[in-house]
């Protein structure tokens, strides 16, 4: 295979060393991309990444890849540190032939989110299921009302309407609460909707005993409230409440985590607030709902979200203050939180060999 491009991190934007950083590439269509778009297959099965020794390989995980468009969605894993005191450069490799890995390959999809419960682009958006892309259960949507296609602020996203709507998706999963776990999305409230539910989990049993785990609503909807159930009852709950707030109308980082009694949210490039809610956490096996609470004496869902939904993610770990400002800020602004280059006389060889199968 052939050397393409150059993806070059600016360290400036990563405030802090980070392990097995999860990181985004977005082909915009820019120069740098020239040499990829006139080598590499529709679908970008074919696109290997490497870090710059060009031995060591990373996961990654084409959501997107357009020739045509010339637009990308590739998320990928990079192995070891990612330094936040001098630039990291990450190889973009192409050959015009090789097939996609498999997703339980070494470098393939799975890879890139081992240490996360579910991962949703939510680009999945004619199909009746959302794929995840850790390899679990996939999401299964509402029969009666599927969430509508929208542009997110990655790709598509899922429209879950306003709040009159019952657009969900279910997610069944083994779940133990009483796990650390960080939640990260990104969300665009409806502007002057009431309290909503992005996303719930709930214990998996029957009739009045089926109620919320705990929530995150979006109050007003400005604010983001973390709440769980308090033991024995369908009614009372505690919660922490952010006082920093969202942008009505516009796309929101959204990062809430729990570990024993302390919560932690974050919204958009804001300092994370931390507070603290004490609730018991008893049950293991339970559903995660994006979209929707689930209704606090069964059946169907509760209070619902207005607005849309794009890169719904739990992992079963925390994330460091640092983590979190550097994944805002490769998602926010991918153009500026890396450049690109093409290879230096790549692009015409390259493209004129176009199918034919390179060796390193």
């Amino acid at each position: 295979m052939a050397h393409v491009a150059t993806i070059t991190i600016d360290h400036t934007k990563v405030p802090g060393d980070l392990t097995d950083y999860v990181g985004l590439i977005v082909p915009d269509g820019s120069a740098g991309y020239s040499a990829l778009y006139a080598l590499c297959l529709e679908g970008g099965g074919d696109i290997r990444l490497f870090k710059s020794d060009d031995t060591t390989e990373l996961a990654r995980e084409i959501v997107t890849f357009s020739v045509t468009d010339e637009t990308g969605e590739i998320h990928y894993k990079y192995s070891g540190t990612l330094s936040s005191s001098v630039d990291t450069d990450i190889h973009v490799y192409a050959d015009g032939s090789s097939s996609d890995y498999a997703v339980t390959a070494t470098y393939g999809r799975n890879a890139v989110w081992p240490d996360y419960e579910f991962v949703f682009h939510n680009n999945d958006l004619t199909t009746s299921s959302v794929g995840d892309s850790t390899g679990g259960t996939d999401g299964t949507k509402s029969a009666a009302n599927q969430p509508l296609e929208s542009t997110g602020k990655l790709g598509k996203a899922q429209d879950f309407g306003t709040t009159s709507n019952t657009y969900q998706v279910n997610r069944a999963t083994v779940f133990d609460t009483a796990d650390d776990h960080s939640f990260q999305m990104w969300i665009k409230p409806v502007s002057g909707s009431a309290t909503m539910q992005p996303v719930s989990v709930r214990a998996t049993t029957t009739t009045n005993t089926v109620r919320d785990l705990f929530g995150i609503q979006t109050v007003n909807p400005s604010q983001v409230r973390y709440f769980t159930f308090a033991t024995g009852t369908t009614s009372a709950y505690l919660f922490f409440q952010s006082t920093d707030t969202f942008t009505a109308g516009s796309w929101n980082y959204l990062y809430v985590e729990r570990s024993g009694s302390n919560i932690k949210t974050a919204i958009n490039s804001n300092t994370p607030e931390t507070g603290t809610i004490s609730s018991p956490r008893t049950y293991t096996t339970s559903n995660a709902r994006q979209g929707a609470g689930q209704n606090l004496t069964g059946g169907g869902p509760g209070e619902t979200y207005g607005g849309n939904i794009d890169e719904m993610r739990l992992r079963i770990s925390l994330l460091s203050n640092n983590w979190i400002t550097t994944e805002y800020n490769n998602q926010n602004s991918p153009s500026t939180f890396y450049s690109v280059a093409a290879v230096a006389g790549s692009s015409a060889a390259q493209a004129a060999r176009r199918g034919a199968v390179m060796m390193m």
